[in-house]
């Protein structure tokens, strides 16, 4: 019995169950004990006789048995069981693939995996040469086969390493996905470029339908491109009918990537908005301007709007509803700059209700926003109205809430007794801190019957001789 049959042999117990690799995996390292070793086990095993492996007592002088030889047939070919035969045919082929060192291990794996002599040999021939054993199984793992390496050199694809087949396989690369590209004039790309243009989707009928729209030149980014924004030569040719024919990527990836449609183009040509171009469309659908949304502003009555007028309505939430309104409340001429002046300092309809009752009924749209910009509330209106202030026009209150006169400060002036008091008044004392605090000192120093004008004259320049000097005149009489 020689070394080969000894592995054989070893290998049809493992085959059969008769033992785990790790025991075959002893069994062998024993065998490849130098000649000293194998004397010194010997002797230790006939003065304490052990088991080499645990429950194969009886295959325990294996460890006097000389080492592997080289790989050979066996003598006797018939009397070799199958899976044996077949194990030594792989080991075979693998050595004539340059693999001379093999591990019980390995062997397992490759069972596990279905690695043949048939598979390492058609391989071999095929001028694929994995660096191992690992390669060799990770080949048969992610479904490499012979005709697959086949195909792929038939399509042109040589020189390929074997990490670089394996990842083919794995993102789904077919031979046919190369030939077709081939025969479109699209070869020399390297294995990253095909894995591009198959993971975006980027078939050779879709290239081809790109050319037949006149998009004939196209690099492999250019393709991933228009894929990767679903980009059709469908879309491309809805366009071009629409008289579109120059758009070049650029072009198609921005009316893509902001939901521009071809549908989306028509309809607004239909509602009079025929002179658009890429910009101006990207614009609107970027914004929301639907046609839907068009077609409500023109049925509400705005028919002069640009592009930059709808954008706007669209951005500061002109509705229909906001329109009806503003309708209703008198408003029925507004047009579009109106509405969106109004709609920005928040004009609301129930504002303006509001500033009805406290009685301003007739104001402007310009009254309006002024009044909201300097937040004179209907409130404020209505608490001026009580310290005793009526009719006040716009103007009176935007100046009165600009300088911070409250009705209290007017409720207090009043009660002082002053008569035909205005408005303009009132602001001037404010403005100079003349405080009803400060009437009173002046009038307990110098009579109550000072005006407002001489009263503000004091806080301005203070009492002189000629003021002093009438007032005791008029006190005397």
């Amino acid at each position: 019995m020689n070394g080969q049959k000894e592995r054989l042999m070893v290998l049809d117990m493992l085959a059969e169950g008769k033992i785990t690799a790790d025991e075959a995996e002893e069994l062998f390292k024993a065998m490849e004990e130098t000649p000293d070793e194998k004397k010194a086990a010997h002797a230790a095993h006939a003065s304490h006789p052990v088991e080499l492996v645990p429950g194969l007592s009886h295959l325990s002088y294996l460890a006097a048995l000389s080492p592997l030889s080289p790989v050979s047939e066996p003598e006797n070919p018939e009397n070799v069981n199958p899976r044996s035969a077949r194990s030594h045919d792989l080991l075979a082929a693998l050595k004539d693939a340059g693999i001379d060192h093999v591990t019980m291990s390995d062997l397992q794996e490759m069972k596990i995996h279905h690695l043949t002599a048939d598979f390492v040999l058609e391989m071999k021939a095929l001028g694929v040469e994995p660096d191992g054993v690992g390669e060799w199984i990770n080949l048969r793992i992610h479904g490499v086969t012979p005709r697959f390496v086949r195909e792929l050199r038939n399509a042109g694809i040589t020189d390929l390493s074997v990490d670089e087949i394996v990842e083919l396989s794995i993102q789904g690369v077919s031979p046919k996905f190369v030939s077709g590209l081939a025969e479109l004039g699209i070869k020399d790309l390297d294995v990253d470029q095909l894995i591009e243009l198959s993971n975006h989707g980027i078939s050779p009928k879709y290239i081809a339908e790109m050319r037949s729209v006149g998009l004939k030149d196209l690099d492999v980014d250019e393709l991933i491109e228009l894929g990767n924004h679903d980009i059709s030569p469908k879309y491309v040719a809805e366009f071009q009918s629409l008289g579109f024919k120059d758009l070049d990527i650029d072009d198609l990836v921005e009316l893509g990537n902001h939901d521009v449609s071809p549908r989306f183009v028509a309809e607004l040509r239909a509602l009079g908005l025929k002179d658009l171009d890429i910009d101006d469309l990207v614009e609107l659908s970027n914004h929301d301007v639907s046609p839907k949304f068009v077609a409500e502003m023109r049925d509400a009555g705005l028919t002069e709007f640009d592009i930059d007028s709808l954008v706007e309505l669209r951005n500061h939430d002109v509705t229909v509803d906001f329109i009806a309104a503003m309708r209703e409340l008198g408003f029925k001429d507004l047009d579009s700059d109106e509405l969106i002046e109004l709609r920005n300092m928040d004009v609301t309809p129930d504002f303006i209700a509001a500033m009805h009752e406290v009685g301003l009924k007739d104001l402007t749209t310009d009254e309006l926003i002024d009044l909201r910009h300097q937040d004179v509330t209907p409130g404020y209106v209505r608490s001026l109205a009580d310290a005793g202030l009526k009719d006040i026009n716009a103007d009176e209150l935007e100046e009165m809430k600009i300088h911070n006169v409250t009705a209290r400060f007017v409720r207090e002036i009043l009660e002082m007794g002053f008569e035909n008091v205005e408005v303009e008044d009132l602001v001037e004392l404010h403005i100079h801190h003349v405080t009803p605090r400060f009437i009173r000192d002046v009038r307990s120093k110098l009579g109550d019957h000072l005006t407002l004008a001489q009263i503000l004259e004091i806080r301005l320049h203070g009492i002189d001789e000629d003021m002093m000097e009438g007032t005791r005149a008029k006190e005397t009489k």
